[in-house]
């Protein structure tokens, strides 16, 4: 069983935060915590591994995770 697997079962109550991602002017998404940039493919696998995340506007601050999640729906649908 994979450590993951095993905190979420053994704590379901543990949930850490999730990842906060910046979405700046040029479309470029930045994860802070790991000091990188990341792809929708790259939010699309965290999907699959149950990760949680938010994305905001950088310059905003508004939440533009639900439009994000609407770009990943769309590519693996027509991929």
């Amino acid at each position: 069983m994979a450590g993951s697997e095993r905190n979420r079962l053994c704590c379901p109550n543990d949930r850490r935060e999730p990842v906060t991602i910046k979405q700046y002017p040029n479309r470029r998404l930045y994860n802070p915590g790991a000091g990188g940039y990341v792809t929708l493919e790259d939010l699309a696998l965290m999907v699959e591994d149950d990760e949680d995340f938010v994305v905001y506007e950088a310059k905003t601050g508004e939440d533009v995770t639900r439009s994000i999640l609407k770009q990943i729906i769309q590519r693996a649908s027509h991929g």
